[in-house]
């Protein structure tokens, strides 16, 4: 892996190359089958999503009302909790910071969804890799667990979303990046831990 990319754990939806290359805007993306170690999938439902607004919040509004204006109140989605016994089946894609930043902004991290954690994946060769993903860190409720390798990524309609992923980067290059290049403070952060736990 070059120096200056990261390892992102994608789970549920984030597994799927599609979705990578419509919330990043690059077609070749390196990635490889991975399983994440101590963490599993889980689903939440609408009724379920977070209702407070963080510090990191770039605007006044709930993770919840956020998700709802765009998807109703029948979504689902998928997250992940910590378990040291659990097992969580995904793909870990090698991208750089900047489009780490694009992730993050699709899995609203800052508005409060979820964390940034970071974890070790086995690949199908059995290296270890040190990676980014999101989970709840906090106790969050869900409606319930996805175990094993053989689930659908898509939980919602593919074409709704991946539209929605491109509205998304459009939106965030045109209206929040427009006058800036450089990453925002939460990514620089969540990034410099990433290389700390880099091994030599």
């Amino acid at each position: 892996m070059k120096k200056n990319l990261i390892a992102y754990f994608g789970f549920g939806t984030n597994r799927d190359l599609a979705m990578m290359q419509h919330m990043i805007d690059r077609k070749k993306i390196k990635g490889e089958h991975g399983r994440l170690i101590g963490y599993e999938i889980t689903i939440q439902k609408a009724n379920q999503f977070r209702t407070e607004i963080p510090k990191t919040s770039p605007y006044p509004v709930s993770p919840k009302n956020l998700i709802l204006r765009s998807w109703g109140p029948k979504f689902e989605m998928f997250t992940s909790r910590p378990n040291p016994t659990g097992v969580a089946y995904g793909t870990i894609w090698y991208i750089t910071p900047e489009e780490l930043e694009l992730v993050r902004e699709w899995e609203i991290v800052d508005y409060g969804c979820q964390e940034d954690a970071f974890g070790i994946a086995v690949t199908k060769k059995g290296k270890l890799v040190n990676v980014i993903t999101q989970s709840f860190l906090k106790p969050t409720k869900i409606s319930r667990v996805i175990r094993g390798d053989n689930y659908n990524p898509y939980i919602w309609n593919k074409k709704a979303m991946l539209k929605r992923a491109d509205e998304i980067l459009t939106q965030y290059i045109n209206i929040i990046k427009k006058n800036s290049k450089k990453l925002i403070p939460s990514v620089k952060k969540c990034v410099s831990e990433y290389r700390k736990i880099q091994t030599p």
